[in-house]
């Protein structure tokens, strides 16, 4: 049965398309999918770190430790897989991807992931292939500002927010950085034991504080021509933030809405603002947000807090025009995403499992499991949903909603954080990163020399790629 759930635009008159719908009604879209993370996941198989049940076998192999400046070992740890498969591989639904292979898409971004260490202030920057942390950065001037959110830019770069405020953006390529601290040569982190001062670093492109102590969503805008980005030469960029209108405590927001920046990705000023009083910034306020292909910003709540009074909302890049949706009440929605075909997905921790929303028809689909998530998710480019979840990542077929794999980390535990690089494999966050190829289950690759990471956004780029870059065909 499709469904319509209400709509809300900014003078607060509600929209209907297709049917009546009354105030606080939502009908929803068709609920399809099988299996859950605790029993046989549809027609796929359980990854156990590098155990395929359902593929043949695989095993992990050369697994080697490594060693910081400070003498501290067993920072990081890495292994190649072998399997059955080629560097060609086929998923569970046939489609064929060639891992390494996504270098013709736009951008220059995806080879680094950037993990926030919330407690220590930090965020880190890891080479996706070599699995080596190759700088570790302060993101508040007073290294106190919990951040939570990355967003990696087509151009590579990264820009985080704070939970308690502030926003920062550090260039990726070292070519980039710019004399700023009176030293002869670029003065950068290294890696984890090498965390420069404040007034040091100097792949710091710009840090803006803004009027809020609650500061969570970060999202890069794709570039007006995402197709013909010059790597030598970076087009101008913008991308979004949101934070609570009103102040509370460190962290959260107060009674009123919530505000919405555009800011300029060169140097950080504000291009636009946008006050939303209809979107409470209460407690959490905006919890997460991200992206379509033309720039349009999607952010939601966090559920627990507001169970069956979430809500979903749109900021057209262009116009301004800002559209609330009403979540349906089966959802306590976390993790959000935008697919290929500029449909928001939200996790759900409590409740239903996740949920699809068409914007243009204004349909909720529901993704059938008994599985829940407090955690990110993103999409795979063999078009399967990677959602985090309380014992691992679970595979969700983008159009039809079935089950597929689930990937278990060693040790088993909540993952936190999902995202995918540009070689094709997937990475699961939780006190470790894991990388493993979606394909076969084999993990390619652990690092565990984090501190309290708590990243489960755009953390390579994949997402924003995969959203402004579509290939033909």
């Amino acid at each position: 049965m499709a469904g319509f759930g209400g709509a809300i635009d900014m003078s607060g008159e509600r929209r209907r398309r297709g049917t009546t719908v009354e105030a606080g009604m939502l009908v929803l879209g068709v609920v399809v999918g099988t299996g859950a993370c605790n029993q046989s996941p549809g027609d796929g198989g359980v990854f156990n770190d590098g155990t395929d049940s359902s593929m043949g076998t695989s095993t992990i192999m050369g697994t080697s430790t490594g060693t910081v400046d400070d003498g501290t070992t067993a920072v990081g740890t890495h292994g190649t897989g072998t399997s059955t498969a080629d560097s060609s591989q086929v998923d569970s639904t046939g489609v064929t991807f060639d891992v390494g292979g996504f270098d013709d898409l736009c951008g220059c971004g995806g080879y680094f992931i950037w993990i926030a260490n919330a407690e220590e202030g930090t965020v880190s920057k890891i080479d996706v292939q070599t699995l080596a942390e190759v700088g570790r950065y302060i993101t508040r001037p007073d290294g106190a500002g919990s951040p939570s959110r990355t967003s990696v830019s087509l151009t590579g770069d990264v820009a985080v927010a704070n939970r308690y405020g502030g926003l920062v953006k550090f260039h990726a390529d070292i070519g980039r950085c710019e004399e700023s601290n009176g030293m002869p040569g670029i003065q950068t982190s290294s890696g984890p034991g090498d965390v420069l001062a404040w007034d040091v670093e100097e792949c710091r492109a710009w840090y803006m504080d803004f009027p809020t102590s609650n500061q969570r969503p970060v999202a890069w805008a794709p570039p007006d021509d995402p197709m013909a980005v010059d790597c030598e030469d970076p087009p101008r960029q913008r991308l979004w933030t949101v934070g609570s209108t009103t102040l509370g405590l460190p962290g959260t927001g107060g009674m009123d809405g919530v505000t919405v920046w555009l800011v300029d990705g060169d140097d950080g000023s504000t291009l636009e603002q946008i006050d939303v009083p209809e979107f409470s910034g209460f407690q959490l306020g905006a919890y997460g947000g991200a992206v379509n292909g033309r720039g349009d910003l999607f952010f939601s709540t966090q559920g627990a807090l507001t169970f069956g009074n979430n809500r979903l909302a749109r900021v057209d890049i262009e116009t301004l025009d800002v559209t609330i949706w009403m979540v349906p009440p089966e959802i306590a929605p976390y993790g959000i995403t935008v697919d290929h075909e500029g449909r928001p997905w939200l996790s759900s921790m409590l409740g239903q499992s996740a949920v699809r929303f068409d914007p243009e028809t204004e349909t909720w689909d529901i993704v059938d499991g008994s599985f829940t998530s407090q955690a990110g998710l993103m999409e795979h480019p063999s078009g399967h949903m990677w959602i985090g979840t309380d014992v691992g990542a679970i595979e969700v077929d983008v159009e039809t909603l079935e089950l597929g794999n689930v990937f278990v980390p060693t040790g088993g535990g909540l993952v936190k954080g999902i995202s995918v690089d540009r070689e094709g494999f997937v990475w699961a966050v939780n006190q470790i990163a894991h990388r493993f190829d979606p394909a076969t289950g084999v993990a390619v690759g652990t690092y565990n020399g984090l501190s309290s990471p708590y990243t489960y956004s755009d953390m390579t780029g994949w997402a924003l790629l995969n959203a402004a870059c579509v290939p033909e065909g």
